[in-house]
């Protein structure tokens, strides 16, 4: 006889209106309880049944109850789910699937499956990109997530970096192609190969990309050319390779190894500024005055280098203070390593004189949960 009752409708509905709600952010909690935090002053309790239709992290409307002037929140609605696509360790059992998100709030294994097409048997220890597929504020009875990629296997000892370009979702590759002459530009390019350009980088880089010359001028003026390797002298517009490389952006540098942004035949030889080798830039000459000042007098040109010498920062930085037993390898290249030291001394000054955010601090350093 209820069935379909218009009064007994707009009773729901009234009822519905009338009750407390509010919208925030779950924070769980290792013992199993959580908060729906609403603001910075104000969150809820959440009960642990009710923890189990959501995850730390997911922004909810919640249904607000008050029993002894105490105040808990029920999961009503989903608004923006924390956990889409994201990263974690498989877990096999009993011939099913789990995942553990790689995250320190969330320790739950969520049931899943590998993808359609997906060519990998997962076991136990496996890391997998997954993505969410089910959720319980969304009608289903639990979550669920399905495997789209394999990471790599449990003992893999570089499963740190493997594991952040995944959620990045970043190459792990070098890009294929390369290109094996120049391309015909048309452009005017200033010939800088007689002048004494070093590198300054780590021992093992192979990818030199920054070169520089510096000059004494009159009035204890300092000039600087700064050469940066110009990949597009190379690479066509719109061609595959530039396209891969706007994707990338940049070249992501790891401990111990990096995922170039070009090939490698065209970031560590054909574009890198290696010593005795021609190479086209894109450079930048400016003086500085005896204050560190950069005058106004920029100039940004198309031109080719001939690198000099390769050096090593701690080579270099032993050398201007008398230690180690490196030296240059001529008196030209001594004389760009202390003119360098010479620019680096007069914008270190300008840079405190000018812009430092605290006087007091002529350097400052991120302290991190009790780490420098």
């Amino acid at each position: 006889m209820f069935q379909d009752n218009p009064l007994l409708a707009q009773l729901k509905q009234q009822l519905h209106s009338q009750t407390p709600r509010a919208e925030g952010v779950v924070k769980a909690t290792e013992k199993g309880f959580g908060f729906l935090e609403v603001d910075a002053q104000k969150s809820y309790f959440i009960p642990p049944p009710q923890m189990k239709k959501v995850m730390h992290g997911d922004r909810i409307i919640a249904v607000i109850h008050s029993e002894k002037e105490r105040e808990s929140a029920e999961p009503e609605e989903l608004v923006e789910p924390f956990l889409t696509r994201f990263v974690g360790k498989v877990q096999g059992k009993n011939d099913r699937l789990a995942i553990v998100p790689d995250h320190p709030l969330l320790k739950d294994a969520i049931p899943c499956r590998a993808a359609r097409g997906l060519n990998h048997e997962f076991k136990e220890g496996d890391w997998a990109v997954a993505e969410m597929r089910r959720h319980p504020l969304k009608g289903d009875r639990s979550f669920y997530a399905e495997l789209t990629q394999y990471i790599t296997f449990g003992d893999d000892h570089f499963v740190p970096w493997w594991v952040t370009l995944a959620r990045h979702n970043l190459e792990k590759e070098a890009p294929d192609g390369v290109a094996t002459e120049m391309l015909d530009e048309g452009l005017v390019r200033e010939d800088l190969t007689a002048l004494d350009f070093v590198t300054i980088d780590s021992a093992s880089t192979e990818d030199m990309d920054d070169a520089l010359f510096a000059k004494a001028l009159p009035d204890d003026k300092l000039q600087l050319i700064v050469a940066i390797a110009d990949p597009t002298a190379w690479i066509a517009e719109g061609s595959k390779l530039d396209k891969a490389a706007k994707i990338r952006a940049f070249t992501n540098y790891l401990p111990g190894f990096n995922i170039p942004m070009l090939p490698r035949e065209l970031s560590d030889d054909l574009c890198s500024l290696r010593a005795n080798e021609v190479r086209p830039v894109l450079a930048c000459r400016m003086t500085l005055s005896a204050d560190g000042t950069i005058e106004d007098n920029i100039e940004f040109f198309a031109a080719t280098i001939e690198s000099k010498a390769k050096l090593v920062y701690d080579q270099v930085s032993d050398w201007l203070e008398n230690t180690g037993d490196w030296k240059p390898e001529s008196e030209a290249i001594a004389e760009q390593v202390r003119l360098l030291a010479q620019i680096c001394q007069r914008r270190g000054e300008w840079r405190h004189n000018h812009a430092l955010v605290f006087k007091d601090r002529p350097d400052y350093r991120f302290i991190l949960g009790g780490k420098r």
